[in-house]
């Protein structure tokens, strides 16, 4: 990956984008994590959602990102359960923002990318190119999911971020996989 992720600004290639540090800056509880996962998990499944539509004339690609649509959508049901199993209470109508002051609904990106902000710049990109910033999006999920098992205590907070980040590093198999199909021009379907 050259020069794609690069030169998108707000995005670095290397190490954690300070958007993401600062989105999850204030959370002080598992539950407020896990409410902030939810909302990144949120805006990738509308972000997957748009591109699968962006690009159904390539079939392979609308797949892929029709399936990764689906995963973040499990994804969301995983952190609700996680939230009512840490918290002792259902989660309400207001879930995940009535945890979580200041997140806008309008929604984030793994990599605290807003989404609007994403779709803004997918728009008129080759797939190749919209793959490349999944991949560091991916990878910076994988990244946050390791360090949030890491720091919460409960043995079922655990499992679930765990859980998610088994998913995330699947994600980047089926992504990278596919990218290297398109970048070398050989056919594969994603996994």
């Amino acid at each position: 990956m050259q020069g794609g992720l690069r030169a998108w600004d707000g995005i670095l290639a290397q190490g954690f984008p300070e958007p993401l540090m600062s989105f999850f800056a204030h959370a002080r509880s598992p539950e407020e994590y896990a409410a902030l996962a939810w909302i990144l998990e949120d805006g990738m499944k509308r972000f997957y959602s748009q591109m699968a539509n962006t690009f159904r004339a390539s079939h392979a690609a609308a797949q892929l990102f029709g399936q990764l649509a689906s995963a973040e959508e499990r994804h969301k049901s995983e952190l609700v359960r996680l939230y009512a199993s840490i918290s002792g209470k259902e989660a309400d109508s207001g879930f995940p923002y009535s945890l979580v002051s200041g997140s806008s609904q309008d929604g984030f990106l793994e990599g605290g990318v807003a989404l609007e902000e994403a779709l803004g710049w997918a728009d008129g990109k080759e797939v190749i190119e919209v793959l490349e910033l999944c991949i560091a999006l991916e990878t910076t999920a994988y990244d946050r999911y390791l360090l949030m098992e890491d720091q919460v205590e409960d043995a079922n907070s655990k499992r679930v971020f765990d859980l998610l980040s088994s998913e995330e590093k699947r994600h980047l198999r089926s992504m990278t996989k596919q990218f290297d199909t398109m970048r070398t021009g050989r056919h594969a379907d994603p996994e």
